[in-house]
């Protein structure tokens, strides 16, 4: 049944990639839908349009308004009822579940939703999907009756109500006809969503047309004859198609909010993700030093992070030294400030390890979003401990997750969206390699604290997953330097229903609604 467990703020690392998205149009009154048309404009082409390989966060929009997902997020993380109307785990251990369909629901296609129809859509993903790390422990999906559908995990899974959300995508469920034509599904929509995509007036890469779909379960979801999305880089661009009249609400950085509210535009935030330095090498095959407790949390009293967070994102955002944010399962309060701003005691961590005089490091990190001006800084305050660091800046998402898996460097800058502990230790904490984890570093400790937190029920876990968060800060296994807000502004005089939360991304396909619906 509905239940609440916090899960992602915004998703991962791709959406630090680009700015989400803004949406604009001429909302009018009308038969059928209540608005005319609405334009969103998005920083970025999606990556694709199959929802096992959009990027979460950055795609988001493109995807949710042709596939409903199995549950769906709100605000304030609460997980309620989209294609599935009932759900929960089976017996004790966080490794069964069972969802119940909705009754009477076709895909735009007009075939039924049916369980087989839904178990094949969860195979595809979890086989074919970009984050296949999220879905890992699913071991089968099986289809129990016409409407019923069972997950069985290898090991415990204490996050699937959240993964089968339209925020993560695991759970947009493709229609058979899509699976036939798994070529097509990247430029195509096989969902059950409120739209469908027009495709005779799509160009990729530059604007994509959505249209209702005559088949949705629940036609007063749909607010909008038409869906336009426009796909504009420039993000002063995008602020000016909002001030103008011809959008509504976008992303916006720092710099840009005095002139949104100058505009009269409403300016919104959220906890949205974490910024720092990622100690990867911490057996030392690489860069010896970081072996060495001693010396990585040495690094960690040598920043100043209240200065880098006034310098890089002004009032939008706070220091921190830990990997989660605010709301979220795995945020401990008191790890917030493990590492006080104190050279002098980096100076003699560094001495007791060995390293008077310091050392030399190479890091790679990502020239996008202020990252690179979060890494830079923090290169500068280790050189005044005489630790000096040569940097390689990446400029795209693709360039940073080949440099960062290649195990060239033993340190990494990175930017990451906020998620669930359970979420969160796939990428950075468990013992294989990943972007953030790619020398598949192991702590016996740590992995026994997580399969514990993993398995325990709800009411037990926050618990669990906030030691987890104090004793990986404690070792020091990186250091985050700030958490960043996602900064939205939107003009109330032409749109409701807009929201942003810690663990939400907007959702466009339910909704935004023209102002005064």
């Amino acid at each position: 049944m509905p239940g609440h467990r916090p899960a992602l703020a915004l998703a991962a690392l791709t959406l630090l990639a680009a700015p989400l998205t803004a949406c604009g149009g001429s909302p009018t009154a009308g038969g059928g839908a209540s608005g005319d048309t609405l334009t969103l404009v998005s920083a970025a082409a999606p990556a694709s349009l199959d929802p096992a390989k959009a990027n979460v966060g950055s795609d988001n929009w493109f995807v949710n308004l042709t596939y409903d997902s199995l549950l769906r997020m709100g605000p304030g993380g609460i997980v309620g009822p989209d294609l599935a109307t009932s759900w929960g785990y089976v017996g004790p251990g966080n490794r069964d579940f069972s969802l119940t369909l909705r009754q009477g629901v076709r895909f735009a296609d007009g075939t039924p939703l049916t369980a087989r129809a839904v178990a094949a859509s969860l195979d595809y993903t979890r086989t074919h999907g970009l984050n296949l790390s999220w879905d890992s422990a699913i071991d089968s999906v099986t289809a129990t009756g016409p409407l019923t559908v069972r997950i069985h995990c290898s090991s415990p899974h204490p996050d699937l109500p959240q993964l089968l959300t339209q925020v993560l995508l695991v759970g947009s469920v493709i229609s058979p006809g899509g699976l036939a034509h798994q070529g097509e599904l990247g430029t195509a929509s096989y969902g059950a969503g409120p739209y469908v995509l027009d495709a005779a007036h799509t160009v990729s890469g530059d604007h994509y047309t959505y249209t209702p779909n005559p088949h949705y379960w629940d036609k007063s979801k749909i607010h909008w004859k038409r869906v336009v999305i426009k796909v504009i880089a420039n993000p002063n661009s995008a602020l000016q198609a909002v001030e103008t009249g011809q959008a509504e609400v976008l992303s916006i950085n720092s710099s840009q909010v005095a002139t949104a509210q100058g505009a009269g535009l409403a300016v919104t935030k959220a906890p949205a993700a974490f910024v720092g330095v990622n100690l990867v090498d911490r057996a030392g095959v690489l860069a010896s030093p970081l072996k060495d407790l001693r010396v990585r949390q040495a690094l960690n009293y040598a920043v100043d992070r209240a200065a880098i967070t006034k310098a890089v994102v002004q009032q939008y955002g706070q220091p921190t030294d830990e990997i989660s944010l605010p709301g979220l399962d795995g945020y401990a309060p008191d790890a917030d400030n493990r590492y006080p701003y104190d050279p002098a005691k980096a100076k003699q961590l560094l001495a007791e390890a060995g390293y008077p005089n310091g050392f030399a490091l190479t890091m790679e990190t990502q020239g996008f979003l202020g990252i690179d001006l979060v890494s830079q800084a923090v290169v500068a305050e280790w050189r005044k401990i005489g630790v000096t660091v040569n940097v390689t800046t990446d400029t795209g998402i693709g360039q940073w997750l080949g440099n960062a898996t290649s195990r060239h460097f033993p340190v990494l800058g990175f930017g990451y969206g906020g998620a669930s502990t359970y979420l969160l230790s796939l990428d950075w904490m468990l013992p294989h390699a990943t972007a953030f984890n790619p020398f598949a570093s192991q702590d016996p400790k740590l992995t026994g604290m997580l399969a514990a937190a993993a398995a325990a029920p709800a009411a037990q876990a926050t618990a669990l997953d906030q030691n987890v968060m104090r004793y990986v800060v404690d070792q020091a296994w990186f250091v985050s330097v700030l958490r960043m807000d996602g900064i939205y502004a939107y003009d109330s005089h032409r749109i409701g229903g807009f929201s942003a939360a810690v663990d939400y991304i907007p959702d466009v396909a339910w909704s935004i609604v023209p102002a005064g619906s």
